[in-house]
């Protein structure tokens, strides 16, 4: 499965380990060991959006939140995918990546573990080649 993980500013490289602690909302509840999960830096909280891909090593339910255990994979190499390119889209009731993106991250602000769909993930991938 595929997730996204907004949380504030973190300082890591690929390999490193990370742990992040946030409410799950929009499916980030079934998240697991082996998912991928985009990682999110908050802008509001002094970070640049998208800058990670890893896979969740370990999931623990901490009520109300999910802390899991992620390996960052990737570093965004390729451009920037932040508040500007998706705040736009926030109020649209098209059905598209972008649209999905910025209901999950910007309209429901607050940091969170989410679900994300093959196309969101899609387009986030085009920053990591």
């Amino acid at each position: 499965m595929l997730y996204i993980a907004k949380t504030a500013q973190m300082a890591a490289n690929v390999g490193d380990t990370i742990r992040i602690a946030e409410r799950p909302m929009y499916g980030g509840k079934d998240i697991g060991s082996g998912d991928v999960v985009f990682l999110w830096a908050s802008e509001t909280q002094g970070g640049r959006g998208l800058w990670a891909r890893g896979t969740v090593l370990k999931s623990e339910v901490h009520q109300p939140q999910l802390r899991i255990d992620v390996r960052v994979d990737q570093i965004v190499t390729s451009g920037h995918l932040g508040l500007a390119q998706i705040a736009p889209h926030r109020d649209s009731t098209e059905n598209t990546p972008i649209v999905g993106l910025a209901r999950k991250l910007y309209k429901q602000a607050h940091n969170k573990i989410a679900g994300a769909t093959n196309g969101e993930a899609d387009l986030m991938i085009g920053y990591f080649k």
